[in-house]
């Protein structure tokens, strides 16, 4: 469903290459007139090995491997893609002295979007709100931020279900090929979700979004040493790996004050991601998760999702 939205719009996404310079490997354009085509969209992310952001990259800098056998890559792009941010906040009481630098950083980032662009803000307490749905009113995306205030628990696990759940719907009722991301910003452990961290990391891999983590140490909410050693470095542990199979980032700040450089991070690293499409050599529809995997011809380090399950009935996810 994903893949053959993305391959009816792979023609024009091409030309538009070819229009702007930008290389495109050999078949990108052949490919796109195959009926049913299950492309596997991906976005990557392109870093020096100080988390620079590398940019002017060609379709020949890539390799695509699935489960380990190369595939060939049928698209390629450099040019902006339309992005969709949901930004997920964590509003529990624990938050209440630094919810003000985080809406200023948050707002911050949003004034990076282009106007194809849109945003979504999400709030996680005791349950999960959605004060503002996908938009690309910037106006309104900013009020919903600095309305937010802070109370209760954290139901971190539900957010990120919640969103990503929204995400998905937007995605398969789209006809634009929209690159999407989460950014999750929370202080503390989750404490009254009723879902557990593995059913987000399976709903994770099954939709395809990027995931930023941003979790700031707390310093100020009582844990025992047993705890720290255990349940808050598992739920750290968790949150990496979210991250890392999403093809995003986990930032660990230990103030508030570096709130905005992560942010600015995030937004350049939105601003120079590459979009690059495959169909697979093996047939979709098995049902079953194949891991991928993007290796460089040239120096830097390549983020993407670790994979996308084939299902039998909607094609690639």
């Amino acid at each position: 469903m994903v893949g053959n939205i993305f391959g009816k719009l792979v023609l024009a996404a091409a030309l538009g290459a070819l229009a702007a310079g930008i290389p495109v490997p050999a078949g990108a354009q052949q490919s796109t007139f195959k009926s049913g085509v299950d492309m596997v969209p991906l976005t990557v992310t392109v870093t020096d090995v100080k988390g620079r952001p590398i940019t002017g990259l060609t379709g020949g800098d890539f390799k695509v491997l699935e489960d380990g056998v190369e595939q060939s890559l049928s698209f390629f792009a450099a040019a902006e893609v339309p992005v969709d941010v949901a930004l997920v906040i964590d509003t529990s009481s624990s938050m209440r002295l630094n919810l003000p630098i985080v809406q200023k950083a948050a707002c911050g980032l949003l004034r990076t979007l282009h106007p194809a662009d849109r945003g979504a803000v999400v709030e996680i307490k005791d349950a999960v709100r959605v004060p503002q749905p996908l938009t690309s009113d910037l106006g309104q995306l900013e009020t919903s931020v600095r309305a937010l205030r802070a109370s209760g628990g954290t139901a971190l696990y539900d957010g990120l279900y919640v969103m990503l759940k929204e995400l998905d719907r937007a995605r398969q009722t789209s006809l634009d090929v929209r690159r999407q991301v989460l950014i999750l910003l929370s202080d503390g452990l989750d404490n009254t979700s009723h879902l557990p961290a593995d059913h987000v990391m399976e709903l994770a891999r099954r939709v395809g979004v990027n995931i930023y983590v941003i979790a700031l140490q707390n310093e100020a909410v009582p844990v025992r040493r047993a705890e720290k050693e255990d349940y808050v470095l598992h739920a750290e542990y968790e949150m990496r790996t979210v991250a890392r199979e999403a093809g995003g980032r986990a930032f660990f700040p230990r103030t508030a004050g570096e709130l905005p450089a992560i942010y600015e991070t995030i937004a350049q690293e939105l601003a120079s991601q590459y979009q690059l499409g495959y169909v697979p050599m093996k047939p979709v529809g098995d049902g079953f998760f194949r891991r991928v995997a993007v290796r460089l011809a040239t120096s830097g380090l390549a983020r993407t999702r670790s994979g996308y399950y084939a299902n039998r009935t909607s094609g690639v996810r």
